[in-house]
């Protein structure tokens, strides 16, 4: 049916897209800005225009949320308010968050806990939603590290054993692993590799992981 009102006309409307605590990168620095008067303080209208903006594109944490806020000229008392209201929305949620984030990077990165700890402190995530999301991870990292020893030793086939076994440490060590489960793993893959022993560990790098301040 058409309608012959003159001057009427519907504005297009612009879906907003569901928010995917799959998808992850390290930043939302990349936000457009929008404009306003430099003069003036951005206001809670703009706070939620900034924050839609954001999470269209990526799940983020709640501090990472309060920082993008800030750096874009938000009022201290407007951030506090958007950020309650995702939250009270389930648009903020530190809990998900890290859990999906630990998941996705123990099953598709391989990764031991210490470095998945230290990359969702990178993530500002809540220590206690971290704490969560280690506590939730599938299996056991004895036997993730014995898994992830064994496939990186096929690649490292024509080498010395000292060197394998170097290198092999240090490769568990930078996924995250913690020592004992590294010694083990090393002694049950050189064990049964030849029907020879781990060589000894000297000279072997060790890699640690800091939490974020």
């Amino acid at each position: 049916m058409t309608d012959n009102t003159a001057g009427e006309w519907l504005a297009p409307v612009t879906p907003l897209h569901r928010v995917s605590f799959n998808e992850t990168v390290d930043t939302v620095d990349d936000v457009p800005e929008i404009e306003h008067d430099s003069a003036e303080p951005l206001g809670e209208v703009d706070a939620q225009t900034i924050a839609i903006r954001a999470l269209a594109r990526r799940a983020v944490s709640v501090r990472e949320m309060e920082r993008l806020l800030r750096d874009r000229g938000v009022t201290a008392d407007d951030v506090a308010k958007e950020v309650a209201r995702l939250e009270s929305v389930g648009l903020l949620n530190d809990d998900t968050l890290a859990v999906d984030l630990a998941e996705r990077l123990q099953t598709r990165k391989g990764m031991g806990a210490a470095a998945i700890k230290s990359e969702l402190f990178k993530r500002m995530v809540n220590p206690n939603s971290i704490d969560i999301a280690l506590e939730s991870l599938p299996g056991e990292q004895s036997d993730l590290c014995l898994t992830q020893a064994r496939e990186r030793l096929g690649r490292l086939r024509g080498l010395d054993r000292e060197v394998q076994y170097r290198r092999l440490h240090s490769y568990l060590a930078r996924r995250g692993f913690r020592g004992s489960d590294i010694t083990n793993a090393l002694r049950e893959v050189f064990g049964s590799s030849r029907g020879g022993s781990a060589p000894e560990a000297d000279n072997v790098i060790t890699v640690s992981f800091r939490d974020a301040d």
